[in-house]
């Protein structure tokens, strides 16, 4: 079972990155959207053509490796950003649940000691999705999978 609501101790490392990264650029929130549209959303993709080799591929060309589990987002950028607005619902501390379902595809690792390179379960299944928000824009995707939450 996925747990509903993300456990309050991870919020307190979730505040020091933020804080961080506002020390560090004028507009932390644009760079950690840029980072979100970057790590999550392929809007071009449709998971009923996408090759078996799919995870693997974007996940290379995204320059993200050795992630126990990844999620895409294959929704427009504008949707997804209306999750932070009325689409979605607050749950807490800036976190929010869409109010629809989302086509997503989950990359979970699949070890293979035999093999130097890495490989991906996909699994394509639309859910309501849990991001985090920072001035109107998404900033953190909350991975639910397996039972437990990553951020």
């Amino acid at each position: 079972m996925v747990p509903s609501r993300l456990h309050p101790a991870f919020l307190p490392p979730l505040i020091l990155l933020a804080t961080c990264l506002a020390l560090a650029s004028s507009q932390p929130w644009k760079d950690l959207n840029d980072k979100f549209n970057k790590n999550h959303v392929d809007n071009t993709t449709s998971p009923a053509t996408m090759p078996d080799d799919y995870c693997e591929k974007m996940m290379r060309a995204r320059k993200i490796y050795w992630n126990l589990i990844h999620t895409f987002i294959h929704a427009s950028i504008p949707s997804i950003n209306n999750i932070c607005v009325e689409d979605g619902i607050p749950i807490q501390g800036g976190l929010r649940k869409s109010k629809n379902f989302v086509t997503i595809t989950q990359c979970l690792f699949k070890p293979n000691p035999k093999l130097p390179t890495f490989s991906y379960t996909r699994t394509g299944i639309s859910k309501k999705i849990v991001i985090g928000c920072w001035k109107r824009l998404p900033v953190l995707y909350v991975e639910e999978a397996l039972g437990a939450v990553w951020v």
